[in-house]
């Protein structure tokens, strides 16, 4: 096998994974009325690492339980207009959100997902049933690293992943998407809260600030819910668990032995149909070391970020993987651009596209100075005094780098919630953080 083939395989292995696990995370998922009609699984008998939560969920404890029916509707939002936006993206001309809403006025919340989750991804429509069962209408927002946010509205002078600015862009979409469903959909808002997961709960902090000073919202209570701390430091951890530079040939058949494993599994199941169960059995069977798993999360985290990339490309005209000032046909093969995605890092990006673009516009920020920015830290003073934001966490999430746990417990005091276990948003259905979460937004409870 040549060395030009070995990326090529190991994008198609990646993918195969990725797909396990997009069925795994998006199980119920569908926008429908009998959103909560799917079984519970309490437990599961897969030995317990951080990896494992990360990628399987926190199922060595019990789910919470949701009974509710839940009214959500589809909404789409022309930003951008249409005739601004290529042609091949032409399935994805408008910006898609959700919205969950009650039967009369309630509060109002915003939920944005995280690095490169859609609006109903499933850890955003958790978030959507848990606040849904407060009482709360809920607006479910993408993350501004999401193909579909970058397509639609990504800010021609910011690149994607500066909070400040990419802030800027999703309180202007909350104040659009607000306005759009109280006009279509007859929703009114007695007040409004904000929370998102991963990077969509460093987002939140960063709106939170921004509306301070604007007071569109005055928003009562906002809740980040595993947030980086320094998205630099995250995504570098994340990066190193697939690492194609420097070690390409001994992580491709390491992916083809886990995908292997992962087939005699599957082919030896009863059903072909993936379900929750058989998904967590999947996983089970196959008994991944945590080498196996950190390597299963890094290439679904490269898939996001390819996405991405390849979306920031044709949006900016940068150059990088498709011909500068060319515009892909509604029907044209993008495989060698994708293929070169598959090759670059979120480092990548920062390096050699994010930090140049912003040096270009303010020509004096350093390189040290831009991490600083992409970061809890920039804004500590304003997190410390403000009261009505809270933070969860798990001891043990894998994007933390260290000494970082203890910044969001010097920070946030009392207004912390950490839990010991449940790795990077892995206990997000279990019951006690479903029950802190609506401890936060005691709106008024449906029966």
């Amino acid at each position: 096998m040549t060395n030009h083939a070995l990326p090529l395989k190991l994008a198609k292995s990646n993918y195969v994974i990725a797909l396990l696990l997009s069925l795994l995370f998006l199980q119920g998922c569908s926008i429908k009325n009998d959103f909560f009609a799917e079984p519970v699984v309490k437990v599961c008998d897969i030995p317990y690492s951080r990896y494992q939560a990360t990628v399987t969920g926190y199922c060595q404890k019990e789910k919470a339980e949701f009974t509710n029916e839940i009214d959500l509707v589809a909404k789409r939002l022309i930003i951008r207009p249409l005739d601004d936006i290529a042609p091949f993206f032409w399935y994805t001309k408008r910006l898609n959100y959700t919205l969950a809403k009650q039967s009369t006025e309630a509060p109002l919340a915003f939920v944005i997902a995280g690095t490169g989750a859609g609006h109903n991804s499933a850890k955003n429509m958790t978030l959507v049933k848990t606040l849904y069962s407060q009482g709360y209408h809920v607006i479910a927002l993408s993350s501004p690293t999401f193909a579909n946010h970058i397509i639609n509205a990504a800010g021609q002078g910011d690149m994607i992943g500066d909070l400040a600015k990419d802030a800027k862009t999703l309180h202007k979409i909350m104040q659009l998407t607000y306005q759009q469903s109280a006009e279509e959909e007859g929703i009114s808002a007695t007040s409004f809260s904000l929370t998102g997961y991963s990077l969509g709960g460093a987002h939140a902090a960063y709106i939170a600030k921004l509306d301070q000073q604007e007071k569109r919202f005055n928003f009562e209570k906002v809740v980040m819910v595993n947030p980086p701390v320094s998205l630099f430091n995250s995504v570098s951890i994340l990066d190193s668990y697939l690492d194609l530079k420097n070690n390409q040939q001994a992580v491709v058949a390491m992916v083809d032995h886990i995908f292997e494993r992962l087939a005699h599994t599957y082919a030896n199941q009863r059903s072909s149909e993936f379900t929750e169960d058989s998904i967590y059995q999947l996983f089970n069977g196959v008994n991944l070391t945590e080498e196996e798993l950190k390597l299963v999360i890094g290439a679904s985290f490269r898939m996001s970020s390819s996405d991405m990339m390849y979306a920031i490309d044709n949006v900016y005209n940068i150059g990088a993987l498709n011909y500068k000032n060319h515009h892909s046909g509604m029907f044209e093969s993008v495989t060698h651009s994708m293929y070169r995605a598959d090759q670059l890092t979120f480092t990548d990006y920062f390096e050699h596209a994010m930090l140049p673009w912003t040096q270009k516009i303010e020509p004096t920020i350093n390189r040290e100075q831009m991490i600083e920015r992409l970061s809890l830290t920039a804004i500590e003073d304003y997190l410390r005094s403000a009261a009505h934001i809270v933070v969860t966490h798990n001891a043990d999430d894998i994007i933390l780098a260290d000494g970082e746990i203890e910044f969001i417990k010097e920070v946030f005091g009392s207004r912390a919630q950490i839990f010991e276990r449940g790795g990077h948003c892995g206990n997000m259905e279990n019951v006690h953080f479903v029950d802190y979460i609506k401890q936060q937004f005691a709106g008024v409870t449906h029966d």
